[in-house]
């Protein structure tokens, strides 16, 4: 909430023999006091009310996609969340246009047919990629442009799409939200290995396609939860966030999006 604000500033004169004084700027102008003229300073916010923001609005079109963590947008009257974090982007930054494209239980490889034209487009996968025990592979499959079906070659895939339908679009690759749990679907710790994988193994790799390509990177895996918080941050255990999980993530890809249009 933002409120009108009077700024006191304190002007301190050198001389003993001179009495101190200060200045109050508020609204309607300024006005000079003496130290031995006043007896107390009372501030007041009476009659002052909060200020909303309106969203920025931005021209371009934005493509999401990702997982049934970025599905959910969409379906929040079957699930317990009030929003999705795209929706709550779109309190900030209003896109022209916004194309859900996440797969309920997709990986990686759902989103190469997923692509639309876009302007701005995330990519919100790994962690069903590392469910499913999909092989991580190296940044040399993505560079070498390998199609041996690793998360780092299809990568690759979908970055191909996305340029050949607007080669001018913005991308931003989000890094899975940490997770575990969810019956024996994830091991009980995000850290645990499955099948011999580390979900930190997806990471890295997104993160270094990220520095390839000049990329913007929403470190969802950074600033999204650990194990203390992922259960409180999830409305199961503890892989889909609950409201308070979503607007982390959005207030991570808020400030990923702002650097992208602070460029522009």
């Amino acid at each position: 909430m933002k409120y009108s604000i009077i700024t006191v500033i304190l002007c301190a004169m050198a001389s003993v023999a001179m009495a101190q004084s200060f200045t109050v700027y508020e609204k309607g102008g300024s006005r000079g006091y003496n130290d031995e003229d006043v007896d107390s300073i009372v501030f007041s916010r009476d009659n002052v009310q909060a200020s909303s923001q309106e969203p920025r609005q931005i021209k371009g079109r934005w493509c999401s996609l990702g997982t049934s963590i970025s599905w959910l947008n969409d379906q929040t009257a079957s699930y317990p969340i009030t929003k999705g974090y795209q929706t709550r982007v779109m309190e900030k930054l209003a896109f022209a246009n916004f194309t859900n494209k996440g797969v309920n239980g997709g990986n990686l490889s759902s989103a190469v047919s997923a692509v639309v034209f876009a302007d701005y487009y995330t990519i919100e996968h790994g962690i069903n990629d590392w469910g499913h025990s999909i092989p991580v592979g190296t940044i040399d499959d993505y560079i070498n442009n390998t199609k041996n079906g690793t998360f780092a070659a299809t990568y690759r895939q979908v970055i191909d799409r996305i340029f050949t339908r607007n080669k001018k679009a913005r991308v931003i690759l989000c890094t899975p939200r940490k997770a575990y749990g969810y019956g024996d679907y994830l091991p009980a710790h995000w850290y645990d290995a499955k099948n011999g994988i580390y979900l930190q193994e997806y990471v890295d790799v997104i993160r270094q396609i990220a520095a390839y390509e000049s990329f913007p990177v929403a470190d969802f895996f950074a600033e999204c939860g650990g194990q203390r918080q992922l259960d409180n941050w999830s409305y199961d255990t503890a892989l889909h966030p609950n409201d308070e999980g979503m607007q982390i993530m959005a207030n991570v890809l808020i400030k990923a999006f702002e650097k992208i249009l602070a460029a522009e």
